[in-house]
Formats: C-alpha cells, structure tokens, sequence
C-alpha cells in the first residue's frame, strides 16, 4: 500500500503516535503534522480528561497519582485510533505501561519527539498545571532530570521513528517527521 496524497498533504499508511517528556512538542508538532498531511489530531491527555471529567492536575491532587495512573494506564491500553489515519499526541508517562505501549505500537507508528534537558527546562514553565507530580522534598529542576533518567530510554524502547528536533524549527521537525515516517513505512513494506 502507497501513501496516498489527499487536499496536497501526505496521508501515511498507519497512523502516527507521539511519545516523548512532557513539553517536547507532542501537542504543537502533532497539529502541524496533522494540517499539513490533512489528519485529524488527537490528544490522549484531552481525552482523558473528559472521561475524568476534570484536568488530570485535578485529579492527582484528588484522588493521587497511584490512582491517576491506573486510569491513564488503562485508558491507553484500550485506546484505539479506528479505521482513520490519525496523529496522536499521547502524554509523557504513557512510556510506563508496557500494555499500553504495545497497543500503541499496534494502532501507528510510533515518533519519539526528542527534546535536549536545557530546552525542555525553558518549555515547562507551567510544570505544576501540566499534572507533573513533584516528590515533596523534589525540586523542580530536579524533578526534569528525574523523569528524563527515568524515562528517556522507555522512549528509545518504544519508538519506532526518533526525531531530533534540537536547534530545528517546528517546520523543520515537521517536514523531518513526514519525512522519516514515511521512509519508515517504505522499510517495512506498509
């Protein structure tokens, strides 16, 4: 099967899922990936928090995070993207379900948005609104090179495409994105 051209964008053959730290861009990237190949965007952390009924920050300081992550890991392990190519941004802790990574790889191709520690530190000026959970004793600066230890590797792991999008424009890590993706799902024989 061919990538098909649709309104002048590029429709890929799966859909595409973004993974990676919180504020590298899943949410920005994947609209503009999703205007420019004429796809709908999709972001998992908006969808949870309709069935949650409130923001997830809300919810942590509710009800815990133990409980925030049982509900997040099992709405991503039954997440589906259906018949319609789609561009997903998932949240940045959707690398710690092993299910839910694999039904992810199973709905798309996976994209790891990769972000220097030095530019995510400059993004997440609103850490504590974002549902980033500090340990009491935790700095913020801290907690950044906390989660990117932790999770950096998970990202590696389950990624099927990685993007380096240090020191490039959205357009450029847009227009790579298409690119690598595409390439990718040429490899495979999608």
């Amino acid at each position: 099967m061919k990538n098909v051209v649709i309104n002048g964008g590029v429709s890929f053959v799966r859909s595409v899922i973004l993974i990676g730290m919180p504020g590298s861009g899943k949410s920005t990237i994947g609209r503009s990936v999703a205007e420019s190949c004429d796809m709908r965007f999709i972001d998992t952390d908006d969808l949870l928090k309709e069935k949650l009924g409130m923001s997830l920050q809300e919810y942590i300081d509710v009800h815990g995070r133990d409980a925030f992550a049982k509900e997040e890991e099992k709405f991503l392990t039954g997440f589906e993207t259906g018949e319609e190519k789609v561009v997903v941004a998932t949240g940045g802790s959707a690398v710690l379900y092993p299910e839910a990574v694999a039904n992810l790889k199973k709905q798309g191709t996976v994209v790891f948005l990769d972000c220097d520690l030095p530019t995510l530190k400059k993004r997440l000026w609103n850490f504590e609104s974002r549902g980033i959970v500090l340990e009491s004793d935790e700095e913020k600066e801290e907690a950044i090179l906390n989660l990117y230890m932790e999770r950096e590797p998970l990202y590696y792991k389950a990624c099927d495409v990685r993007i380096d999008q240090n020191r490039k424009s959205r357009n450029a890590v847009v227009k790579q994105l298409i690119s690598e993706v595409r390439k990718y799902e040429a490899d495979k024989g999608l």
